[in-house]
Protein backbone atom coordinates (compact mmCIF):
# COMPACT_ATOMS: atom_id res chain seq x y z
CA UNK A 1 0.00 0.00 0.00
CA UNK A 2 1.38 3.39 -1.00
CA UNK A 3 -0.04 6.51 0.66
CA UNK A 4 0.13 10.20 -0.22
CA UNK A 5 -1.66 12.93 1.69
CA UNK A 6 -2.12 16.65 2.20
CA UNK A 7 -3.67 18.65 5.03
CA UNK A 8 -4.24 22.38 5.48
CA UNK A 9 -5.84 24.46 8.20
CA UNK A 10 -8.64 26.88 7.50
CA UNK A 11 -7.05 30.34 7.16
CA UNK A 12 -6.53 32.03 10.51
CA UNK A 13 -7.07 28.91 12.62
CA UNK A 14 -5.01 26.01 13.96
CA UNK A 15 -5.41 22.79 12.01
CA UNK A 16 -7.79 20.53 13.95
CA UNK A 17 -7.62 17.75 11.36
CA UNK A 18 -5.14 14.91 11.79
CA UNK A 19 -3.68 12.40 9.33
CA UNK A 20 -1.14 9.64 9.88
CA UNK A 21 -0.05 6.51 8.05
CA UNK A 22 2.28 3.61 8.65
CA UNK A 23 2.84 0.32 6.90
CA UNK A 24 -0.61 -1.17 6.51
CA UNK A 25 -2.88 1.49 8.02
CA UNK A 26 -4.07 5.09 7.58
CA UNK A 27 -6.24 7.32 9.78
CA UNK A 28 -7.84 10.71 9.11
CA UNK A 29 -9.68 12.69 11.79
CA UNK A 30 -11.61 15.94 11.63
CA UNK A 31 -11.76 17.76 14.94
CA UNK A 32 -15.11 19.45 15.52
CA UNK A 33 -14.32 23.14 15.11
CA UNK A 34 -16.01 25.80 17.22
CA UNK A 35 -15.43 29.56 17.37
CA UNK A 36 -12.09 30.47 18.91
CA UNK A 37 -12.48 31.08 22.63
CA UNK A 38 -15.42 28.69 23.07
CA UNK A 39 -15.44 27.00 26.48
CA UNK A 40 -14.86 23.28 25.84
CA UNK A 41 -14.51 22.29 29.46
CA UNK A 42 -11.04 21.05 28.49
CA UNK A 43 -7.60 22.61 28.81
CA UNK A 44 -6.19 20.66 25.86
CA UNK A 45 -8.33 21.71 22.90
CA UNK A 46 -9.64 20.07 19.76
CA UNK A 47 -6.35 19.76 17.86
CA UNK A 48 -4.86 17.87 20.82
CA UNK A 49 -7.89 15.58 20.88
CA UNK A 50 -7.68 14.74 17.17
CA UNK A 51 -3.95 14.10 17.43
CA UNK A 52 -4.30 12.00 20.59
CA UNK A 53 -7.13 9.86 19.25
CA UNK A 54 -5.55 9.50 15.82
CA UNK A 55 -2.18 8.28 17.09
CA UNK A 56 -3.80 5.80 19.46
CA UNK A 57 -6.13 4.46 16.79
CA UNK A 58 -3.29 4.04 14.29
CA UNK A 59 -1.20 2.19 16.87
CA UNK A 60 -4.06 -0.16 17.75
CA UNK A 61 -4.88 -0.89 14.12
CA UNK A 62 -1.25 -1.91 13.62
CA UNK A 63 -0.36 -3.56 16.92
CA UNK A 64 -3.63 -5.32 17.76
CA UNK A 65 -4.77 -7.06 14.58
CA UNK A 66 -7.12 -9.23 16.62
CA UNK A 67 -9.24 -6.15 17.38
CA UNK A 68 -11.86 -5.23 14.77
CA UNK A 69 -11.50 -1.57 13.74
CA UNK A 70 -14.66 -0.61 15.63
CA UNK A 71 -13.29 -2.11 18.84
CA UNK A 72 -9.93 -0.43 18.23
CA UNK A 73 -11.74 2.90 17.97
CA UNK A 74 -13.69 2.32 21.18
CA UNK A 75 -10.55 1.41 23.10
CA UNK A 76 -8.73 4.45 21.73
CA UNK A 77 -11.56 6.75 22.83
CA UNK A 78 -11.31 5.27 26.32
CA UNK A 79 -7.55 5.88 26.37
CA UNK A 80 -7.91 9.53 25.40
CA UNK A 81 -10.66 10.09 27.96
CA UNK A 82 -8.32 8.78 30.66
CA UNK A 83 -5.48 11.04 29.50
CA UNK A 84 -7.53 14.24 29.94
CA UNK A 85 -6.98 14.32 33.69
CA UNK A 86 -9.13 15.75 36.48
CA UNK A 87 -8.99 19.35 35.21
CA UNK A 88 -11.16 18.53 32.18
CA UNK A 89 -14.94 18.18 32.33
CA UNK A 90 -15.73 15.32 29.97
CA UNK A 91 -19.44 15.75 30.64
CA UNK A 92 -19.30 19.22 29.10
CA UNK A 93 -21.57 19.26 26.00
CA UNK A 94 -18.76 20.79 23.92
CA UNK A 95 -15.96 18.51 25.07
CA UNK A 96 -13.53 17.98 22.16
CA UNK A 97 -14.69 15.50 19.53
CA UNK A 98 -13.81 14.37 16.03
CA UNK A 99 -14.96 12.41 13.01
CA UNK A 100 -12.90 9.35 12.13
CA UNK A 101 -11.91 7.41 9.03
CA UNK A 102 -9.49 4.51 9.31
CA UNK A 103 -8.26 1.88 6.85
CA UNK A 104 -6.21 -1.23 7.63
CA UNK A 105 -4.67 -3.79 5.27
CA UNK A 106 -5.15 -7.22 6.86
CA UNK A 107 -3.86 -10.10 4.77
CA UNK A 108 -6.02 -10.30 1.68
CA UNK A 109 -8.61 -7.76 2.91
CA UNK A 110 -8.89 -4.03 3.51
CA UNK A 111 -10.86 -3.20 6.67
CA UNK A 112 -12.36 0.21 7.35
CA UNK A 113 -14.15 2.24 10.02
CA UNK A 114 -16.00 5.51 9.35
CA UNK A 115 -17.62 7.62 12.07
CA UNK A 116 -19.71 10.71 11.26
CA UNK A 117 -19.51 12.78 8.10
CA UNK A 118 -15.99 12.36 6.82
CA UNK A 119 -15.82 10.35 3.59
CA UNK A 120 -14.17 7.12 2.46
CA UNK A 121 -14.07 6.44 -1.28
CA UNK A 122 -13.23 2.95 -2.51
CA UNK A 123 -12.20 2.40 -6.11
CA UNK A 124 -12.91 -0.99 -7.61
CA UNK A 125 -13.67 -2.48 -10.99
CA UNK A 126 -17.33 -1.50 -10.67
CA UNK A 127 -16.68 2.20 -10.02
CA UNK A 128 -16.57 4.23 -6.80
CA UNK A 129 -18.17 3.19 -3.53
CA UNK A 130 -18.90 6.08 -1.14
CA UNK A 131 -18.84 5.29 2.58
CA UNK A 132 -20.00 8.11 4.87
CA UNK A 133 -22.59 8.98 7.48
CA UNK A 134 -23.45 12.33 5.93
CA UNK A 135 -25.06 14.76 8.40
CA UNK A 136 -24.38 12.36 11.28
CA UNK A 137 -24.26 13.95 14.71
CA UNK A 138 -22.38 11.20 16.54
CA UNK A 139 -18.67 11.92 16.88
CA UNK A 140 -15.80 10.35 18.77
CA UNK A 141 -15.64 12.30 22.04
CA UNK A 142 -15.26 10.90 25.57
CA UNK A 143 -17.59 7.90 25.42
CA UNK A 144 -16.45 4.66 23.72
CA UNK A 145 -20.07 3.78 22.92
CA UNK A 146 -19.83 6.30 20.07
CA UNK A 147 -17.80 3.73 18.16
CA UNK A 148 -20.90 1.57 17.89
CA UNK A 149 -22.34 4.16 15.49
CA UNK A 150 -19.43 3.77 13.09
CA UNK A 151 -19.76 2.18 9.68
CA UNK A 152 -17.39 -0.76 9.23
CA UNK A 153 -16.60 -3.24 6.53
CA UNK A 154 -13.98 -5.30 4.75
CA UNK A 155 -13.22 -5.52 1.04
CA UNK A 156 -11.00 -8.11 -0.68
CA UNK A 157 -7.82 -6.29 -1.62
CA UNK A 158 -7.89 -7.95 -5.05
CA UNK A 159 -11.07 -5.97 -5.75
CA UNK A 160 -9.56 -2.59 -4.80
CA UNK A 161 -7.30 -0.33 -6.79
CA UNK A 162 -7.31 2.61 -4.37
CA UNK A 163 -8.97 4.16 -1.32
CA UNK A 164 -9.34 7.84 -0.46
CA UNK A 165 -10.01 9.28 3.00
CA UNK A 166 -11.36 12.84 3.17
CA UNK A 167 -12.54 15.22 5.84
CA UNK A 168 -15.63 17.21 4.87
CA UNK A 169 -13.43 20.23 4.22
CA UNK A 170 -11.74 18.29 1.41
CA UNK A 171 -14.83 16.59 0.01
CA UNK A 172 -16.90 19.78 -0.39
CA UNK A 173 -15.75 20.39 -3.96
CA UNK A 174 -17.98 17.42 -4.89
CA UNK A 175 -20.59 16.92 -2.18
CA UNK A 176 -21.32 20.54 -1.23
CA UNK A 177 -20.18 22.77 -4.09
CA UNK A 178 -21.06 20.38 -6.93
CA UNK A 179 -18.14 21.61 -9.03
CA UNK A 180 -17.23 18.01 -9.83
CA UNK A 181 -18.47 14.52 -9.10
CA UNK A 182 -16.63 11.85 -7.11
CA UNK A 183 -14.96 10.52 -10.25
CA UNK A 184 -13.69 14.00 -11.13
CA UNK A 185 -12.42 14.55 -7.59
CA UNK A 186 -10.53 11.26 -7.68
CA UNK A 187 -9.12 12.05 -11.11
CA UNK A 188 -7.82 15.40 -9.82
CA UNK A 189 -5.99 13.70 -6.94
CA UNK A 190 -4.63 10.92 -9.15
CA UNK A 191 -3.33 13.31 -11.79
CA UNK A 192 -2.21 16.31 -9.74
CA UNK A 193 -1.96 15.13 -6.14
CA UNK A 194 -3.86 15.71 -2.89
CA UNK A 195 -2.57 19.25 -2.34
CA UNK A 196 -4.11 20.41 -5.62
CA UNK A 197 -7.54 19.24 -4.46
CA UNK A 198 -7.19 21.47 -1.40
CA UNK A 199 -5.97 24.37 -3.58
CA UNK A 200 -9.03 24.06 -5.84
CA UNK A 201 -11.28 23.94 -2.80
CA UNK A 202 -9.76 27.14 -1.42
CA UNK A 203 -10.26 28.85 -4.79
CA UNK A 204 -13.93 27.93 -4.73
CA UNK A 205 -14.34 29.13 -1.14
CA UNK A 206 -12.70 32.48 -1.93
CA UNK A 207 -15.00 32.93 -4.92
CA UNK A 208 -18.04 32.76 -2.60
CA UNK A 209 -16.88 34.41 0.64
CA UNK A 210 -20.36 34.98 2.09
CA UNK A 211 -21.91 31.65 1.16
CA UNK A 212 -24.36 33.09 -1.35
CA UNK A 213 -23.74 30.39 -3.94
CA UNK A 214 -22.94 27.58 -1.51
CA UNK A 215 -24.55 28.15 1.90
CA UNK A 216 -22.30 26.71 4.59
CA UNK A 217 -21.55 27.14 8.27
CA UNK A 218 -17.89 28.01 7.72
CA UNK A 219 -16.37 30.04 4.89
CA UNK A 220 -13.26 27.84 5.05
CA UNK A 221 -12.69 24.53 6.77
CA UNK A 222 -9.66 22.43 7.61
CA UNK A 223 -9.10 20.07 4.70
CA UNK A 224 -7.34 16.70 4.68
CA UNK A 225 -7.11 13.98 2.05
CA UNK A 226 -5.16 10.70 2.07
CA UNK A 227 -4.88 8.61 -1.10
CA UNK A 228 -3.94 4.92 -0.88
CA UNK A 229 -2.87 2.78 -3.81
CA UNK A 230 -3.00 -1.01 -3.49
Amino acid sequence: MRVTWATEAAPGRPNEDFVAAATGAVVVLDGCSLPLGTDLGCVHGTAWYSRSLGTRLLARLLDQPELPPQAALAASITDVAASHGPVCDLAHPLTPAATVVGVRLMGDAVEYVVLADSVLLLGNGRGIEVVTKAHARTYAAAHPAAAQRAMTGAVPVRDLRWAMLLTDGASRLADRFGLTDWAGLVRLVEEDGPAVLIDRTREAERSDPYGDRWPRGKRHDDATVAYCLF
